[in-house]
């Protein structure tokens, strides 16, 4: 008996190709870890990453899966953080009065005082301009920048309000009378800029992720004071300050901020701080609390 062998489809004479979403990502880094303990009850922790994360957006990835590959948007390239911890040494058995009474290691003993401090750097974003829409039959609206074209990507405040980059007058049409209601692909493109106006069919040259938001710089503080009361029973009060200079972590990239390089007032606005307001997370305003716990 013959083997069976699997038969091509007949009515497609072409060979097939699939899209999915199963699209990879990689993770590049360099991670440096240093670690002291003094004497007296100083000790700190410092980390810092240097990494690169890419991935594939869904924005055109079925057409041209290069056009959607950059920087994964929730990434930031470098991270510092240091944490501190500094048993103060005052109170019983301590180098500071050590010999003290009950009442005065009651006062002065079992005081710690910790803070944790982070700074990384800008979330990815991809520059968009505005008049695209009108040009580009499907796909991302993409900045195009021409030799020698560059915008300033720093944050600033103009007029109370946080900007990324200074916004740019919108692109726009000189039309004469013969040219009124004539589509815009007929028209010459401006290239006035930056950046300029894509060709008609075309994405523009800013890649996916290509330029970065503003950097974040936060820094928390705690400070405890342990009692003894007895050989069994402890407590202990806390006072906790997330973000406790109140520094405000600007939230721009693809997904908070306008990163259309031309659309008047808004361009370039940095909308919010970054989502996450969690006590503890290093986005957040400043947060204060005070808690008490006894042990036994």
């Amino acid at each position: 008996m013959p083997s069976l062998q699997r038969r091509n489809y007949p009515l497609f004479p072409i060979d097939l190709a699939w899209f999915g979403n199963d699209a990879s990502s990689n993770y590049n880094a360099l991670q440096i870890k240093v670690e002291k303990r003094f004497g007296h009850g100083l000790q700190f922790l410092a980390h810092y990453t240097y990494s690169h994360a890419n991935s594939f957006d869904s924005t055109y990835y079925d057409i041209n899966p290069r056009v959607a590959y950059g920087p994964y948007p929730f990434s930031r390239n470098s991270v510092f953080v240091i944490n501190t911890v500094y048993n103060l040494p005052v109170g019983r058995g301590q180098r500071f009065l050590g010999n003290g009474s009950r009442a005065l290691d009651l006062a002065v003993g079992g005081w710690q005082v910790s803070n944790t401090l982070n700074w990384s750097s800008g979330l990815p974003c991809t520059p968009s301009i505005g008049k695209c829409g009108s040009i580009t039959d499907a796909g991302p609206r993409r900045a195009n920048f021409l030799s020698g074209q560059s915008i300033n990507v720093v944050p600033r405040q103009v007029n109370g309000q946080w900007y990324e980059f200074v916004p740019l007058p919108a692109i726009s049409y000189n039309l004469t009378t013969a040219q009124v209601g004539t589509g815009s692909c007929a028209l010459a493109q401006p290239t006035s800029g930056p950046p300029a106006l894509p060709a008609c069919g075309t994405l523009g040259n800013a890649r996916f992720n290509s330029f970065s938001g503003p950097s974040g710089l936060s820094s928390d503080f705690s400070l405890t004071k342990n009692f003894t009361i007895t050989e069994r029973v402890t407590a202990q009060f806390r006072f906790d300050a997330y973000n406790i200079f109140n520094h405000p972590v600007l939230g721009f990239n693809s997904n908070q901020g306008n990163t259309c390089l031309d659309c008047g007032g808004s361009a370039g606005k940095i909308t919010d701080i970054q989502a996450d307001a969690s006590p503890g997370s290093p986005n957040g305003m400043r947060q204060l609390q005070c808690g008490a716990r006894v042990v036994f």
